[in-house]
Parts: C-alpha cells; structure tokens; sequence
C-alpha cells in the first residue's frame, strides 16, 4: 500500500504516524525527500519501503540548458505539450548522465527501490480520451540522431526526396511501421535495462518499480507500443512492478476500467502490477468523490493487482474523507 509524494514541509513525525494508522508501508518519493536524512531514518524506524522517483526523459531542467536536447515530433515540432518536455531517447551522453546520476543517488542513499518515471517517448496521455484516433496521437522521435540510428537498424537509406519530418513519418508509416515500433520500443526496454543493470551492481537486492502509461494493447490502435514505446512483456525482465497509472476520472473512464488494465498487462507481462490511483482532481473541473474514489480503490485491489499506490499524499491529507476511508480499509484487513 503506497503513496506518491514530492516534497514535504511539515512535521515527519506526524507524517509517519498518519501513513501507519492508514496502513501505507510504502512511500514512493522525490529525490530531495529520500536525500533526508531524518526522513530516511523515520521511514527506516517505521519500516516503511522507500522507493526514488526517478524521472528519465521528462526532463525540463536539462532542455531549459541545451535545446538541441528536444526529442522532434512527426510534424518536426518539438516534443513539448504544456508542462510535458521530452528528451530525444537516443542521445547517448544523455542517457549516460542519467544513469550516472541514478547510480550514485542509489549509492548514496540506499533506498528499498527505484521508481523509473517518464521511461517511453513523448505523448500527454493525460489528455487522451476515449474515442482519440491514433492519427491524432503524436509520434517521435524524427531528430537526425534517432532517424539515423533507425535508417542503420534497418539497414535502409531514405529515398531520394524524402526529407522533413513528416515525409519520413509517412515513408516509414507505408513501408516500415512494424520495424520502426519495434527500434522505437527497443530504445526505452534497452534504457531500462541499462538502469536496473547499473542500480544492480550497487545494490544487487533493491526492488525496481516502472511507470506504466495506462493504455491496454488495443487502446488507441495499439498506440501504448506505438507511440510510447512501453514494451510491458520486454520490460518486466528487467523490473519487479510495472505500475499503471491508472488515474480514471482524469481520462474520463469508470472505476472498473482500472482492474482492466491491471490485468491486461499482467496477461503480457512477468512483473507484479501495481496500479496507481488518483486522490484529487486533474485536468477536469468535476471532482472526484469519495464514492467514485472508493470504487476506484476496490477495483485496484482486485486480482491480478499486488496492491495499490496513492497519487498523491498532498490530496489524500487535504481530503479528509478519503483519508478515513482508507483508514477504515486498513483497520478491516
């Protein structure tokens, strides 16, 4: 039973004595709260897992620095859509820093796990609704780099005239679109490897947790490999939860679509399933009430589910009543 949190600026304690009376033994957490020395022994003395949120290609900070970094949509835009910026996938000094940083936190602060957030190509899936084409959908990377390493992953040149992003998007959407969703797939499983390989050297026993778009196979047209790339049957090799985010009310689905998903990705998949559910409002005006919440909760925990995670605390310690009912869940296990 997890929560997601970012930061925190109140009192640990309490902090803690609120997750034990909810039954939270696991906490999912930023890299500055697990860089806490008081909040890492607290966890410790509760003997509550730590997992470190670990964003990859989401990284804004790094774009803001070198704007050559930007992964290039099938338009030859920008892989940016309101606060969501992405990295290409195949830079290679990039990926090298990543892990580099990833290897030495782990190093340093020996949390229970990782948690690799952002590891797929760019899409705002938060906005995806039911009913969206795959026409409609974006689809990366067209930057010279990926573009180069994908002409030499199918040993092919580009014809003569075929030249901007969308021409290429096209000539390899009538010629070679299974091979271009197995290359694209392969870049973020091979990034994945590459990460849970490097922790493992550190630590051989942490745990890794991977964030998983909440698409089933046939969603989309089979867009979560298409245009995000998440091979879950490649990836759960490597990690030892795959963890939907299965936030219902933001994507305009019914409570029973979260157990849906759970088990269509166990269907395909080694891994555990860990779903994550949503607490407060996103995106959408409507709230989320504590009965759509609580039916929310009880599809999560359905078979094939290995528990559930909370997105996120700040919601579930502002909305008293869901907080009760979780409480209550916890006192009639």
């Amino acid at each position: 039973i997890g929560v997601k949190i970012y930061e925190y600026k109140g009192d640990y304690n309490l902090l803690f004595d609120k997750w034990k009376e909810a039954g939270i033994n696991t906490v999912f957490a930023g890299v500055s709260l697990l860089s806490d020395n008081e909040f890492k022994s607290l966890a410790l003395k509760n003997n509550i897992s730590t997992y470190a949120i670990l964003p990859i290609f989401y990284s804004p900070e790094d774009i803001e620095k070198d704007s050559s970094l930007f992964a290039i949509t099938r338009y030859g835009q920008r892989a940016e859509k309101e606060w969501v910026k992405f990295v290409c996938p195949s830079d290679e000094q990039f990926k090298i820093i990543k892990i580099n940083f990833i290897s030495k936190f782990v190093g340093e602060h020996r949390p229970t796990g990782i948690s690799i957030d952002f590891i797929r190509h760019f899409v705002f899936w938060e906005k995806v609704y039911p009913g969206t084409g795959f026409d409609s959908l974006p689809n990366t990377c067209f930057d010279k780099r990926c573009i180069t390493k994908y002409l030499k992953y199918i040993g092919e040149d580009l014809p003569p005239g075929v030249k901007t992003e969308p021409e290429i998007y096209e000539w390899i959407k009538k010629n070679n679109f299974a091979d271009w969703v197995k290359w694209k797939s392969k870049l973020i499983t091979e990034m994945v490897k590459d990460i849970v390989k490097n922790v493992k050297q550190i630590d051989p026993n942490i745990k890794v947790n991977l964030h998983a778009v909440p698409w089933r196979q046939t969603d989309f047209e089979g867009a979560i490999k298409k245009t995000a790339g998440q091979d879950f049957k490649s990836i759960s090799q490597y990690v030892d939860y795959i963890s939907p985010m299965t936030y219902s009310h933001m994507v305009k689905r019914e409570p029973a679509w979260v157990n849906s998903v759970v088990k269509d990705i166990k269907e395909i998949s080694g891994a555990k399933i860990l779903p994550s559910i949503q607490v407060g409002i996103a995106y959408l005006s409507d709230s989320l009430t504590v009965s759509e919440f609580d039916q929310c909760l009880t599809e999560a925990l359905k078979e094939p589910s290995s528990g559930v995670v909370f997105w996120n605390w700040d919601a579930l310690e502002k909305e008293k009543e869901k907080y009760e009912l979780v409480k209550a869940k916890n006192k009639m296990k």
